[in-house]
């Protein structure tokens, strides 16, 4: 079974909505699947999307996932119910789309994935009904799918401290979670990022099937400190924005949103005049900030990630990448600082000891 591949319709374009994991994504996604006349595909590049059946479609629910998203028992992918090839797994669809093309070039031929987006997008239309998109694998090929499909691109964009600490926060034992250990694999994949990579002991990539490459990194790297972890997140939050934003229609910072009423309002009129939808997101609360933080160096980090990926450059430049530099100045003057460790407080507590004895001697010898 393929996705017949409808002639696109100029009157129904598509939405895009990117977002990296644990943004907001699946809120926003469900205020546009509350629109009528709207198809929103939940995470249209999910590896899972390869083997789904019936079954699994009712089983996964926000209310079974633990993951502290909105909704109660409507599945994530009902809309997915009329695309599965009758051997199980949405037409069309292959689980390399999932990261294997997180940072997908522009100019890069891949009719196998242009068909599969196609299909989903013509099969919306074809039934009358406005395609949105949303997923949190596509930051990286925002500029791929606007030459190929057009459409409205929107970006949201969260403190990166928060957003990993989101990560951090679902692990039910000292291991990484699945989050993390994408974020480990896209940086052992991404060409720029190779020399920091190795420094955090990335396995080198093999290719092979997701799954696989996935146990390859839980294995190297399940034991590793948070530090470690939080650099691999920020090495790819600061790679796929700088990617991302500069491609987007509109850019949504989801910690405004859920506290600042006028700037929902705002984004609402916005999507309005960029896409003629408007969900409403007068409910939206921003979640606590995470009260358990680990000990880490953040603010280390963030110069020896910079550094070691080149981007002062970018960050600094005015423009798209404004925003991002904003978000990650913000975080990283609220992070807090490690402790000084034993040897670091015995070195300060000698140097102040000496500058007070210095003084004295040179007293007694004038004397």
């Amino acid at each position: 079974m393929t996705i017949p591949v409808a002639h696109p319709d100029p009157a129904q374009p598509p939405v895009f909505v990117h977002s990296g994991w644990r943004c907001s994504s699946t809120y926003v996604w469900s205020r546009f699947r509350a629109l009528p006349g709207v198809r929103a595909y939940y995470e249209p590049w999910h590896e899972q999307l390869a083997t789904l059946t019936p079954e699994r479609i009712a089983r996964e629910t926000p209310r079974a996932s633990g993951l502290r998203h909105p909704g109660d028992d409507v599945p994530y992918l009902a809309e997915f119910a009329g695309l599965l090839a009758p051997g199980g797994g949405v037409a069309g669809y292959q689980a390399r789309f999932a990261l294997d093309d997180y940072f997908l070039p522009a100019g890069q031929q891949d009719a196998a994935q242009t068909a599969y987006v196609a299909g989903l997008v013509g099969d919306a239309q074809s039934d009358g009904q406005r395609p949105v998109l949303a997923c949190c694998r596509t930051l990286g090929r925002i500029d791929w799918l606007r030459r190929r499909f057009g459409g409205f691109h929107v970006v949201l964009i969260r403190d990166p401290l928060q957003q990993w600490l989101s990560f951090h926060s679902l692990r039910k034992r000292p291991r990484p979670t699945y989050f993390e250990l994408c974020q480990y694999v896209l940086l052992s994949e991404a060409a720029e990022a190779g020399p920091l990579a190795r420094r955090l002991g990335l396995p080198t990539p093999r290719g092979g099937a997701l799954v696989q490459r996935i146990s390859a990194v839980r294995r190297r790297l399940k034991r590793a400190p948070a530090r470690t972890s939080f650099t691999a997140f920020l090495a790819v939050y600061l790679l796929s924005y700088l990617k991302a934003l500069p491609q987007a229609d509109l850019v949504i910072d989801v910690d405004r949103l859920g506290q600042d009423a006028d700037y929902a309002a705002q984004i609402t009129e916005a999507l309005r005049a960029g896409c003629g939808l408007a969900p409403d997101f007068s409910d939206c609360r921003t979640p606590a900030a995470h009260a358990a933080v680990p000990a880490a160096p953040y603010r280390r980090i963030s110069r020896q990630v910079i550094d070691a990926l080149d981007a002062r450059a970018a960050l600094a430049a005015p423009g798209p990448a404004a925003l991002l530099f904003a978000k990650l100045s913000k975080a990283m003057a609220d992070a807090p600082e490690p402790p000084a460790s034993m040897r670091r407080r015995l070195a300060g507590w000698i140097s102040e000891t000496m500058e007070t004895l210095v003084p004295r001697r040179r007293r007694r010898a004038r004397i």
